[in-house]
C-alpha cells in the first residue's frame, strides 16, 4: 500500500512540477533551476520508473526519497483534513519533520503567518483548490526566522470524491534575503542620488529622466520633477551648447562605464542667471536601457573667489605703484634691495635700476650702518617696527625725516623685510604751528587727562572768563559751580565716551562771574599706548546767538505754517466763492427758460445772471491777478491819465451798491491834485474800487468817502475812509497777506477770496508805492494807498469802463473767426447791437477764404486763438504775410488769460488782447480805437 502510495504521490508530484514549470514565476523558475534534479527532471524520471519498475515500487520509493533528500525542495501529502500524512527530510532534521505528521500547517507552533494570510489560505484549502508559493515563516530553535513556500494541488479519487493535498515545499530565506539586499542596495543608491549635496541628472537622448534636489536648487526650480521631460541642452548658456553637444556625442558613442574628465560650462537657472559650473558626465547602464548621468558642481563662488584674489593682487600691485608713500622690500641679511615703489623713488632721487640689488649704506641713504642696524635691532627684538624715526640723504644730498614702520615676512620660505616710510619733514614746523592755530582758532579747544586742564586755547579761556595759562592745570569742577550738575556732567561724559564715539551735546556753561552761555560740545577719547595716558579733547562753541537766531526761525516757521493753514481755508473758501456764482448762472438761466410770457421776471433773471458772472469774473481776475505777479509777468503802463476821471469812474462803478444799502458815497478831490498824471490808470482803479468795494460790503450805515491829495513831489495819496465796525489791531498786520481775511466769519457772511488786499498791495509796490490801513474798532477804518504819479502835459484817454456810444461802430464790417456756437452768438448779438455788420468764420480755413474774398477788407476781426485745426495763431500769421496790421487789425479772443498767451498772440501779428469772459466795454473801446488806427493815414518817412 505505501509503495503504491508513493508511486501515485509520484505521478502527483511529476504533475504538480510540470505544471509549476509551465508558469514563469520566480519561485517556479528557482524551484526547476535549484532543485539540480528538479521537478521536470523527477518528473521523466517517475515517469520512467513508472513504465520500466511499477514492480519494484518500494525500490523506486526509497531512491525518490534520497533525491528529495539532496532536492532544495521538499515534497508533503495530507489528507482530506488537511493533516500532513507524509513530509520528505528536507527541513534539514528528520525529527522535526515527523513530528509534522498528523497535525495541520496552521497548528503548527514553529509556523508563522498573519491572520489574514491563514484565514485566506484556510478557504483556499475548503474550497479544494490548487495554491501556489503561500509564504510562511518558521522560527528556528535558535531564533532565526526561515522564510518557506508552499505549493499544493488537491487530490481526488476516481470517483472525484476529495483525498487531500500534495505538493512541494522550498526554503527561500536565501533568495528573500537577497532581495531585500537588492532593495535596500536601491533605496541606499535612491537616497544618496535624492540627498546628494551635488547636483545629479540622468539624461538619455538629450531629455532629463531623474534629477535630485540639489540639481533643482542649483537651477533654480520649485522641485526635482519639474526638471524631468527638459531639455539638457536648455539648461546651460548659448554660448556652452555646442560644447556640450560635442561631449554628449562622444559619451554616447563610448562603452558603458566610460567616464569623461570634468569641464568647466555655464548653466542657466530658471530665471536666466548664469551658474559657473564643473560637469562631470558617465556612460550607464540601466534597467530601461543606457543613459548618461551627470555630476554638477556650482563653482561660482570658486570663480568669484578667484576673481577676488586677481583684483586683491592687482590692487595690491597698485597699492605698491601709486602709493605717495614708501614702499620697500629687501633681503633682511644683507640689506639689498629686492623691490622699491615710485615713492622711495621720488623722495630719494634715485632711478629703479641705480637702487634694486644695492644696500642703503652704499646709496648713502643711512649716515652710517648703525642706524640700518638699530632698525634692524628693534625688528629683531619685537619682531616689527612701528614709527622709528630716522633721516635720510637724497641723491642730491637733502636730509628728510622719515617714519619707519616695518616687518619680516616669508615667501615659499624666503624671508623678506617689508618697509614703509613717510617723509615727515614738515611734521616738526607743524607741530610748531599747532599752538597758534589753538589760539586763533574760533571755538575752544582744551585736553583733560586725570581730571585736570591739560591744554586750553585763547578762545576756550574768553569763553569761559578766565586769563591766558590760568586754568592749566585746574580741575574740570573749577568751572562747575554747582556741583550736582558737575556730576550729571560727569556721567554723561563717562557713559557717551565709552561707546568709542565722539559725544556731542549742548548744554549751559558756566562762566567765571557766575554768567551762563548755551554751549555746543564735542568730546572725542584720544588713547596713547593705554588707559593710565588716555585723554579727552573737547571743542567747545558759544551758540547762545545760534539758538537765538533758531528760535526766531521757530517763530517764522510758525508764522509759515500760520499761512499754509490761511491758504488751506482760502482754497476751500475759493471753491465755495466759485461754486456760488456758478450756480446763479446756472440756476438763473435755468429759470429764465422756464418763466414762459413773464418778461419782467425773465429780465430780473437775465440781471441775476450778469451779476452771478460778473462775480465769477472778478475771483477768477483776482487769481490770474495773483499768479502774474508772484510769476513776475504782470506788466504796468505808464500813460497819461485823470486822476479824477479814474476816482468817478470808481464812485459811478459802486454808486447803485451804494444806494442799495442807503449809504452816502461822497467824492472829495483836493484842488492840488494834477489834472493828468503819469501811470498805470487800470491797475490805480483796480486798487481803489477793491477799497471801495470793501468799506461798501461791511459799512452797514453811514457814509463812505473816497479822497484824493498829493503825498509830496509827483507822489498822490488816495484814501478810502468808511463808519463801518473797524477793524483789531492784531488783525491789520495779517490784513494784506495773501489768502487771509479778518475773520473766517467774514468770507462766509459777505463772500470774497482773500486775495483782493494782497493784490493792491503788491500791485501798489511794483508801482513804486505802498499801502496800508488806520482803523478802530467800533469806529470805522481808512485804507489808504500811496503812488508815484508824477504830473504830465499830456491828455490821456478816460478809461474804458464808459459806456458804448451809440453810433460810434454803426456800418463798420467785422469777421468773427469762433467756432463755438454759443461765444459765437454772444459776439454776434452784440456787434449787431453795436450797428455792426456781421461776417462768421467758424474755422481757420474758412476766415482765410473770406477774408481773400473781401481782398482784406474787414473794418476788423475777432480771433478765437484756439480751435481746431488751423489755430488763430497759425491763421494770423498767414494774414499777416498778405495784409498789413494798421489796414486789417485783428484782436485776439481767448479764455487763457495769461501773460504768456497775450505775448504769444501778439507775436503772432494780432494788434490786441481781449480775454474771456469778454467785459463788452472793454471790446467796444478796443474795436473803437483799432478802427480809427486804421483810417488814420500812415506815417511817412
Amino acid at each position: 500500500m505505501r509503495g503504491g502510495h508513493v508511486a501515485g504521490a509520484l505521478l502527483g508530484l511529476a504533475a504538480a512540477a510540470l505544471a509549476l514549470f509551465m508558469e514563469p514565476s520566480a519561485l517556479q523558475r528557482g524551484l526547476v533551476a535549484g532543485a539540480g534534479l528538479g521537478a521536470a527532471a523527477l518528473f521523466a524520471a517517475t515517469g520512467w520508473l513508472h513504465r520500466r519498475h511499477l514492480r519494484a515500487a518500494a525500490e523506486h520509493e526509497r531512491r525518490f526519497e534520497g533525491l528529495l533528500g539532496i532536492a532544495a525542495d521538499w515534497y508533503w501529502e495530507t489528507d482530506a483534513q488537511f493533516r500532513f500524512t507524509y513530509v520528505s527530510f528536507l527541513v534539514s532534521d528528520p525529527l522535526a519533520a515527523e513530528q509534522l505528521i498528523g497535525r495541520r500547517r496552521w497548528e503548527i507552533p514553529e509556523h508563522e503567518a498573519s491572520p489574514q494570510d491563514w484565514a485566506a489560505h484556510r478557504a483556499t484549502l475548503e474550497a479544494h483548490r490548487p495554491f501556489r508559493e503561500f509564504l510562511i515563516g518558521k522560527r528556528m530553535p535558535d531564533g532565526r526566522l526561515v522564510h518557506l513556500s508552499v505549493s499544493g494541488e488537491p487530490v481526488f479519487d476516481e470517483q472525484g470524491r476529495f483525498k487531500g493535498y500534495w505538493g512541494i515545499g522550498r526554503n527561500i530565506t536565501a533568495q528573500r534575503a537577497a532581495s531585500l539586499a537588492l532593495a535596500s542596495s536601491e533605496r541606499r543608491y535612491r537616497n544618496l542620488f535624492a540627498r546628494s549635496p551635488l547636483a545629479l541628472l540622468i539624461h538619455r537622448a538629450g531629455r532629463i529622466i531623474s534629477a535630485n534636489e540639489a540639481a533643482a536648487r542649483l537651477f533654480g526650480y520649485p522641485a526635482a520633477d519639474d526638471l524631468l521631460g527638459l531639455e539638457l541642452l536648455s539648461l546651460y548658456d548659448p554660448a556652452s551648447r555646442e560644447a556640450v553637444l560635442r561631449r554628449l556625442a562622444q559619451l554616447d558613442a563610448a562603452p558603458i562605464g566610460e567616464s569623461l574628465p570634468p569641464t568647466d560650462a555655464v548653466a542657466l537657472r530658471r530665471d536666466g542667471q548664469p551658474v559657473d559650473v564643473t560637469v562631470s558626465s558617465s556612460h550607464v547602464d540601466l534597467p530601461d536601457g543606457p543613459a548618461i548621468e551627470s555630476i554638477y558642481l556650482d563653482v561660482t563662488e570658486r570663480r568669484q573667489a578667484e576673481s577676488a584674489l586677481l583684483h586683491s593682487e592687482a590692487m595690491l600691485s597698485r597699492l605698491f605703484h601709486s602709493s605717495p608713500d614708501v614702499i620697500t622690500v629687501s633681503e633682511p641679511d644683507t640689506g639689498r634691495y629686492v623691490m622699491v615703489n615710485p615713492g622711495f623713488l621720488r623722495i630719494t632721487g634715485y632711478e629703479a635700476h641705480e637702487v634694486i640689488g644695492r644696500t642703503p649704506v652704499e646709496l648713502g641713504l643711512l649716515r652710517s650702518a648703525d642706524e640700518r642696524e638699530r632698525f634692524l635691532s628693534e625688528i629683531r627684538q619685537h619682531g616689527s617696527v612701528q614709527d622709528l624715526l630716522m633721516h635720510y640723504r637724497t641723491r642730491h644730498g637733502h636730509t628728510v625725516l622719515v617714519q619707519l614702520s616695518g616687518a619680516i615676512f616669508e615667501v615659499s620660505g624666503v624671508r623678506y623685510l617689508l618697509m614703509l616710510a613717510r617723509d615727515v619733514t614738515e611734521r616738526e614746523r607743524e607741530r610748531a604751528e599747532h599752538k597758534a592755530i589753538l589760539d586763533n582758532a574760533s571755538v575752544g579747544i582744551t585736553l583733560i587727562q586725570h581730571g585736570r586742564f591739560q591744554q586750553a586755547n585763547r578762545r576756550f579761556e574768553e569763553m569761559l572768563g578766565w586769563a591766558p595759562g590760568e586754568l592749566i592745570g585746574q580741575p574740570v569742577r573749577a568751572i562747575w559751580p554747582d556741583p550736582a550738575q558737575f556730576e550729571r556732567v560727569k556721567r554723561i561724559t563717562r557713559e557717551g565716551l565709552s561707546r568709542q564715539a565722539p559725544l556731542d551735546f549742548e548744554w549751559e556753561m558756566f562762566r567765571r562771574d557766575g554768567s551762563r552761555f548755551w554751549a555746543r560740545s564735542r568730546a572725542s577719547r584720544v588713547e596713547d599706548g593705554g588707559s593710565d595716558r588716555s585723554a579727552t579733547i573737547w571743542i567747545v562753541e558759544d551758540i547762545t546767538e545760534e539758538r537765538r537766531a533758531a528760535a526766531d526761525l521757530a517763530a517764522a516757521k510758525e508764522q509759515a505754517e500760520a499761512a499754509s493753514r490761511a491758504k488751506s481755508a482760502f482754497l476751500a473758501n475759493m471753491s465755495h466763492e466759485i461754486r456760488t456764482p456758478l450756480h446763479g448762472v446756472l440756476g438763473m438761466a435755468q429759470l429764465a427758460l422756464g418763466s414762459g410770457s413773464d418778461a419782467q421776471r425773465r429780465e430780473e433773471y437775465l440781471r441775476r445772471i450778469v451779476d452771478s458772472a460778473q462775480t465769477l469774473s472778478a475771483i477768477i481776475s483776482d487769481i490770474l491777478d495773483l499768479s502774474k505777479i508772484e510769476a513776475g509777468r504782470l506788466q504796468l503802463d505808464a500813460v497819461p491819465f485823470s486822476p479824477r476821471a479814474v476816482l468817478q469812474a470808481v464812485q459811478r462803478s459802486y454808486a447803485e451798491q451804494a444806494a442799495q444799502k442807503g449809504l452816502e458815497l461822497a467824492l472829495h478831490v483836493d484842488d492840488g491834485v494834477p489834472s493828468q498824471v503819469v501811470g498805470d490808470p487800470v491797475r490805480t482803479q483796480q486798487i481803489l474800487g477793491n477799497f471801495l468795494g470793501n468799506a461798501l460790503k461791511f459799512t452797514e450805515r453811514g457814509r463812505v468817502v473816497l479822497t484824493a491829495h498829493p503825498a509830496g513831489e509827483g507822489r498822490l495819496r488816495f484814501e478810502v475812509r468808511d463808519t463801518g465796525p473797524g477793524i483789531e489791531p492784531d488783525v491789520q498786520q495779517r490784513l494784506f497777506e495773501p489768502f487771509t481775511q479778518a475773520d473766517e466769519s467774514i468770507s462766509r457772511r459777505y463772500g470774497g477770496t482773500g486775495l483782493g488786499l494782497s493784490i493792491c498791495r503788491q500791485l501798489a509796490r511794483l508801482m513804486g508805492g505802498e499801502v496800508g490801513v488806520h482803523s478802530t474798532p467800533g469806529q470805522g477804518s481808512t485804507f489808504w494807498v500811496e503812488l508815484p504819479l508824477p504830473e504830465t502835459e499830456q491828455v490821456g484817454p478816460r478809461p474804458d469802463d464808459a459806456a458804448p456810444q451809440d453810433g460810434q461802430l454803426r456800418g463798420r464790417r467785422v469777421l468773427v473767426v469762433e467756432d463755438n456756437p454759443v461765444n459765437m452768438m454772444i459776439a454776434v448779438a452784440t456787434l449787431e447791437q453795436w450797428g455792426v455788420q456781421v461776417v462768421q468764420a467758424h474755422t481757420g480755413q474758412e476766415a482765410l477764404a473770406l477774408v481773400d474774398a473781401e481782398h482784406g477788407r474787414f473794418d476788423a476781426v475777432l480771433m478765437d486763438v484756439h480751435m481746431p485745426g488751423m489755430s488763430g495763431y497759425d491763421v494770423t500769421q498767414v494774414l499777416r504775410q498778405r495784409y498789413d496790421a494798421r489796414t486789417l487789425p485783428i484782436i485776439a479772443l481767448t479764455a487763457a488769460a495769461l501773460v504768456s498767451e497775450q505775448e504769444r498772440a501778439l507775436a503772432a501779428g494780432m494788434n490786441d488782447f481781449i480775454p474771456k469772459p469778454i467785459d463788452m466795454n472793454r471790446l467796444h473801446a478796443a474795436l473803437v480805437r483799432w478802427v480809427r488806427r486804421a483810417e488814420d493815414p500812415a506815417p511817412t518817412a
